[in-house]
């Protein structure tokens, strides 16, 4: 009986997150629908001219989409090396002491909140790359993704420990036992086993970052120029959310623009996490 009602008591928490979310996007298409009707979907996607008052209209955000692309790709550039790296020490090699220490302080990392990671990316980063680089303003795209692999990282670890350790124990003891080196069963037997777990960490890191707000807002540039390198400055569409929605007024083609842009990227991210489930879906089988 207990055991029923709290299969019931979870179907009714998932069914409650799924109409919230559904809630959420139909909220969203609905305060966004009036951009829709004036701009095409894919002019509005891969334009480069955003000006929402301007004559005639410009809405286009494909500049702060390659400027979020720019940061979320290189901050998995810096990080998934260093996260995998980190989480087969943390399950092949590391000693339990130390693996039991390393393990609570990544998980604070999560925990650190991001207008903190910003502000000393801005103090730090920022001031290092204007006195070295003799640079006007050290603000870059490639400031904002050193910080997001900071904050991505402990996602990469965690998800990718968990995928090795999930391998059956058969696989290590048959290995050993015929005599093969850790390195080689590392390399060449588990990460294989586990590949659907890392590409989970990497696709759930992308999503992360590519949603991050406060540290871009701050170490972006924020600027609406094309992005021609990772040392552009630029701004990603977290960032022009954040920064002209509370000087936008309430029910204009501005206002439902910014709406289609959370849109976009709410779709974007949604679709990674869809992405994620897929590729763990048969973990239980033994595949991680």
């Amino acid at each position: 009986m207990m055991q029923e009602r709290m299969g019931t008591i979870c179907l009714l928490v998932a069914g409650c997150s799924t109409l919230l979310l559904i809630s959420v996007l139909l909220f969203m298409v609905l305060e966004s629908w009036p951009v829709w009707s004036a701009v095409s979907p894919l002019a509005f996607i891969l334009g480069t001219d955003w000006n929402p008052l301007a004559e005639p209209l410009q809405l286009g955000i494909g500049t702060m989409i390659l400027s979020t692309l720019w940061t979320a790709l290189g901050a998995l550039l810096l990080a998934v090396p260093l996260g995998l790296c980190c989480a087969i020490f943390l399950a092949e090699f590391a000693p339990q002491w130390m693996a039991n220490i390393l393990r609570p302080v990544l998980n604070l990392l999560t925990g650190i909140p991001s207008v903190v990671y910003g502000f000393l990316g801005a103090t730090v980063l920022v001031k290092f790359f204007e006195i070295n680089f003799a640079m006007a303003s050290g603000e870059s795209l490639f400031c904002a993704s050193l910080v997001l692999t900071i904050m991505v990282l402990p996602y990469i670890i965690s998800t990718s420990e968990s995928a090795l350790r999930a391998i059956p124990p058969e696989y290590r003891q048959v290995s050993l036992a015929l005599g093969v080196s850790k390195p080689y069963l590392t390399l060449r037997v588990l990460l294989p086993l586990a590949k659907r777990g890392l590409l989970g960490a990497i696709i759930l890191s992308f999503g992360r970052a590519a949603g991050e707000t406060m540290a871009v807002l701050m170490l972006a540039g924020n600027t609406m120029v094309l992005p021609t390198s990772w040392f552009s400055k630029g701004e990603p569409l977290p960032a022009l959310i954040a920064l002209e929605l509370g000087t936008s007024e309430v029910g204009s083609l501005h206002y439902q623009g910014l709406f289609a842009a959370g849109l976009v990227l709410l779709l974007f991210v949604l679709g990674m996490n869809l992405l994620l489930a897929l590729f763990r879906r048969d973990r239980r089988s033994g595949v991680s």
